[in-house]
């Protein structure tokens, strides 16, 4: 159906639904010791903290990520790159 499920196991239930309208998710990764999952789908990716129940950062158009820092949303753009630098944050 498009989603990936986020389950309270030790309650059995559902804590959260994560859908991409027109996408399909082919793959999921998990870190080692954050509680980070990444999603893999047919137009980008979307990183995720389980805690949070909410996207941490997600891949966005035009060489864009947008992502969560304490209680604000920024967005880190690839394409402004100056010479030797990674990009610009922009909260």
């Amino acid at each position: 159906d498009r989603s990936i499920r986020v389950w309270d196991v030790s309650k059995r239930v559902g804590v959260q639904t994560f859908r991409r309208e027109g996408d399909r998710f082919w793959i999921l990764a998990a870190h080692r010791t954050q509680n980070l999952l990444a999603a893999g789908h047919d137009s980008g990716m979307i990183v995720f903290k389980l805690e949070r129940e909410r996207p941490a950062s997600a891949a966005g158009p035009a060489d864009k990520l947008y992502y969560v820092r304490g209680r604000e949303l920024f967005c880190h753009d690839h394409s402004r790159a100056t010479a030797g630098g990674t990009g610009v944050d922009v909260p």
